[in-house]
């Protein structure tokens, strides 16, 4: 196993850079998750760490060693690729065991790499089988079976559960992060769902148009986003943005008026974001010595089992809550408006001009 670092990284497809000087360390046995839309570098910066995208400018070391100019069989990764890659003329064992073999590993190494990854990998009733006679999710399995025997110092997903269904992928969600607890190895794993990140992820890297937009474990990416842009990408639904003023520490939204209970500098083009998670419409149900209010045209409500989820509007924007169906106070009107409550404590505010957060004043 070994540390991966990635020093002022780039990319260039002709005079477009779609990786835009990527820096960053994964110490060693870490699982670490490419997070961002379609177009943002991260499967690019994948395939530069493993040596099948050229670098335009940067380093990437693994372990103390420089590995730019190394071929792909030199780099000791291993990668498990979206389309699974298997041959289908060859058995699950004949697949698992074809890198060892051509590598020229001894026979009997490679008996015993493969019997322990099937077994692992609760594939041992299936190494006679072609491909043809698995399931999406056996198949994904055989991939990981194929790259785990070749013991890597760094493990490799690109978007690796994107072909399955949804039961599917819940299911190879666990085998992922179980094959992780027992084997420590470093990984690097790409993905646009942000289910995966959430529940995979030691920490979570989220990209933007080549850039990295924040860095940090889950709970600190949904608790503290660094932007409007992650605040929104990571939480479904996403987060309520409206846009406010921020004065003599009180938050102004048309003519409502929030107290806020930390201290802030005055800001005249903010955005106040709270997540449909938090909001209630009992202010009984929230431990704090802060609720706030606010009071939100209703557009519509639907009843999703656990939760009623409320479309409204609140001064011209989109304003989404997600209440628990526990809760004591029944959602029956359909147009009209509703007090919304929630703990002060767990608003965010951000800069509309450069749409980083304001953090509260330390003093």
């Amino acid at each position: 196993m070994a540390a991966v670092t990635f020093s002022n990284l780039k990319k260039r497809f002709g005079e477009t850079e779609v990786v835009k000087s990527f820096d960053l360390h994964i110490e060693d046995g870490e699982f670490v998750v490419l997070l961002g839309p379609s177009g943002c570098g991260k499967s690019t910066t994948l395939r530069m760490l493993a040596g099948l995208e050229e670098i335009s400018d940067g380093e990437i070391f693994i372990g103390e060693e420089l590995v730019n100019e190394l071929h792909p069989m030199e780099r000791n990764i291993a990668m498990v690729f979206q389309s699974y890659a298997l041959y289908p003329h060859m058995t699950v064992k004949e697949n698992i065991a074809f890198g060892l073999k051509m590598t020229k590993v001894d026979k009997d190494e490679i008996e015993r790499r493969v019997k322990l990854a099937a077994d692992m990998l609760e594939l041992t009733p299936l190494l006679d089988r072609f491909p043809k006679a698995l399931s999406g999710g056996q198949r994904q399995r055989v991939a990981m079976g194929r790259a785990m025997v070749r013991t890597p110092e760094v493990f490799l997903f690109d978007e690796p559960l994107s072909n399955l269904d949804a039961k599917l992928r819940g299911s190879m969600r666990a085998e992922i992060k179980s094959l992780h607890e027992k084997l420590g190895t470093t990984t690097l794993y790409v993905t646009h769902d942000q289910v995966e990140a959430m529940t995979l992820a030691d920490r979570v890297v989220i990209l933007k148009d080549g850039f990295i937009a924040q860095v940090g474990t889950p709970k600190d990416i949904f608790e503290q986003p660094a932007n409007k842009f992650v605040a929104t990408f990571i939480g479904a639904p996403e987060m309520n943005l409206v846009n406010a003023k921020l004065e003599d520490n009180q938050v102004i939204i048309g003519e409502q008026t929030l107290a806020l209970p930390t201290t802030y500098q005055d800001q005249a083009d903010c955005a106040l974001g709270v997540r449909p998670s938090d909001l209630y419409l009992n202010p009984r149900a929230i431990e704090s010595d802060a609720i706030g209010k606010l009071t939100v045209n209703i557009d519509g409500i639907e009843l999703l089992g656990a939760t009623y989820h409320i479309q409204g509007t609140l001064n011209g924007s989109r304003f989404v809550a997600d209440i628990a169906t526990s809760d004591e106070t029944d959602v029956t009107q359909e147009t009209g408006e509703v007090e919304l409550f929630f703990d002060l404590h767990r608003v965010h505010l951000f800069d509309n001009q450069e749409g980083n957060a304001i953090r509260p004043n330390l003093n």
